[in-house]
């Protein structure tokens, strides 16, 4: 086994895959030592053990480290769970940054859990709230249409051989949650109905964007005529979990989760790694993206996020060729062409749909306040505004104490964590 500064470094970050066939190539160019296949693997498994420890030493550590956090940043909620023998069932973590940041969020929140490739297995379940911008799922990762930045997240890792811990995690966060993304939807729908016909494709997913249901009726119908099946299986998942105008929870533009695909890439390598490193792995990934989104705030100088300033700018460019007519101080016609639209600034309502699923003035309900004189601001979702993306991140996620300086009781330090009962990974080599 080499142990010098050629070899540790490939191990020490869980991104670079270094296979013990590459080690067998490395210590034959460089030293000459013709290595087999199995000689290869087992240093591999030294040097990862060397380096991250070893799985059961790292559940023990798991009080302490979870003590150290709830120090760290008091108000926290961190929970570690055992049987009645010690075993471990599961730990949860919510950093306080991340509860204060979420008052300023939209109460869409995403679930989902990857699996492990601990030495014991078990899921990580992880679940996050995002400021309202078009969201986006995938896999079995927890998390939430392109252009979406996740806010804040909680992790919680389960023992997968204990199936009701499980289902009472998920069970806390199914009341938070209101949709079925809409991608997966449409993949079950090809699957099930071998079904790939463009527009057919093209015709689900403007229908599910539909703002006003007079449209979605008469898209549903396009889509009956092509196969019925497929509207059949869409109103037995129940129409409103997937399309907008029927929502039961003002989601706006959210109906996917398609940015947990990013998590799962970022987060894919490191779930190798042992309970703690994983969980420490996780709060400074927390830690980098908190930084940096704050920084990206901070260079916003207009009143809304810049992706909200970009669509209200759109709308204004459309509003400045319609015409108003105003029967109340409240109520305005505004003609679009050879169309007709109701606005009510009071209810924030506009007869196309879009400002009050959108919570942003559609061009219509701009053209009426052009008309007014009055400016955009107070009928702006206060989600949108730089204020409460500035609030979400100000709260910083500090560094963690060194290890050597931690200062634990000693009941916690002597709690005695075992690790997850069931069968252990075999961790047959492969190449």
């Amino acid at each position: 086994m080499v142990v010098g500064s050629m070899v540790i470094p490939k191990y020490a970050d869980p991104k670079i895959i270094y296979t013990p066939k590459d080690i067998q190539t490395d210590t034959l160019s460089e030293h000459g030592v013709n290595l087999t296949y199995m000689q290869a693997w087992r240093a591999k498994e030294n040097a990862l053990e060397f380096l991250r420890g070893h799985p059961v030493d790292s559940y023990s550590r798991l009080p302490s480290y979870l003590y150290i956090l709830e120090n760290t940043y008091p108000g926290s909620v961190v929970k570690l769970q055992k049987t009645e023998d010690d075993y471990f069932l599961y730990a949860f973590i919510a950093l306080s940054t991340s509860i204060k940041g979420w008052e300023y969020c939209r109460t869409v929140v995403v679930v989902d859990g990857t699996f492990l490739k601990l030495a014991y297995m078990g899921i990580m379940l992880q679940l996050a709230q995002w400021m309202q911008q078009k969201m986006t799922h995938h896999g079995r990762n927890c998390l939430s249409n392109s252009n979406m930045r996740m806010v804040k997240k909680q992790t919680c890792v389960v023992s997968d051989q204990n199936e009701s811990i499980l289902n009472a995690t998920s069970t806390v966060y199914t009341g938070m949650l209101h949709y079925i993304c809409m991608w997966h939807i449409w993949t079950n729908v090809r699957s099930k109905f071998k079904k790939d016909h463009l527009k057919l494709s093209e015709l689900y997913f403007v229908t599910a964007q539909s703002y006003i249901l007079d449209k979605f009726n008469e898209r549903m119908s396009q889509i009956e005529e092509i196969d019925t099946r497929v509207k059949a299986y869409l109103y037995d998942i129940g129409y409103h979990r997937s399309f907008w105008v029927l929502a039961t929870a003002n989601k706006t533009w959210t109906m996917t989760s398609n940015i947990s695909k990013s998590l799962n890439a970022v987060t894919k390598d490191a779930r190798e790694l042992p309970v703690v490193k994983l969980l420490e792995y996780m709060r400074t990934l927390l830690k980098r993206w908190t930084n940096e989104k704050l920084l990206k705030v901070n260079g916003t100088f207009t009143y809304l996020g810049k992706k909200y300033n970009k669509e209200l700018e759109d709308n204004m460019t459309l509003s400045q060729k319609m015409r108003v007519r105003a029967y109340t101080n409240h109520i305005h016609t505004v003609i679009d062409g050879v169309k007709l639209f109701i606005v009510c600034l009071q209810n924030k309502r506009c007869s196309c749909g879009q400002f009050q699923l959108d919570e942003l003035p559609c061009a219509h309900a701009l053209a009426a306040l052009r008309h007014m004189n009055e400016s955009y601001e107070n009928y702006c979702s206060p989600y949108y505004s730089r204020e409460s993306l500035l609030h979400t991140y100000e709260i910083s996620v500090d560094s963690l104490p060194d290890e050597s300086k931690w200062n634990v009781p000693q009941d916690i330090a002597e709690e005695v964590v075992m690790p997850p009962t069931g069968k252990r990974q075999s961790g047959r080599p492969q190449k």
